[in-house]
């Protein structure tokens, strides 16, 4: 089974979703309201983990979108524009 966690990081909220074998398990949305983004981050990673009731060692990738390049538990990073083309391509695949 594969587990992935996805992290984006926008202008107003910290979203955090987690996926197993491309079945979605569970999400977290935060308002950022002065708070920082990297600890907002952090939690929602740790919560979806506890509601899935999944260590870190069970994730195999740590994706972060929008303004999460800085997470320093993160696989990777995607940017916005590779996102969106990603997404167009996986909703409609013929899509060039």
């Amino acid at each position: 089974m594969t587990t992935t966690i996805g992290i984006d990081i926008g202008s107003g909220c910290v979203k955090t979703v987690l996926f197993r074998d491309g079945a979605w398990l569970a999400k977290r949305v935060e308002r950022i309201r002065r708070r920082d983004p990297m600890e907002l981050a952090k939690q929602g990673y740790d919560e979806v983990l506890a509601e899935t009731k999944l260590r870190p060692a069970d994730v195999h990738y740590t994706a972060t979108t929008g303004e999460g390049e800085n997470v320093k538990f993160a696989t990777g990073h995607f940017y916005s524009m590779t996102t969106h083309a990603r997404g167009g391509v996986f909703l409609e695949p013929s899509a060039r």
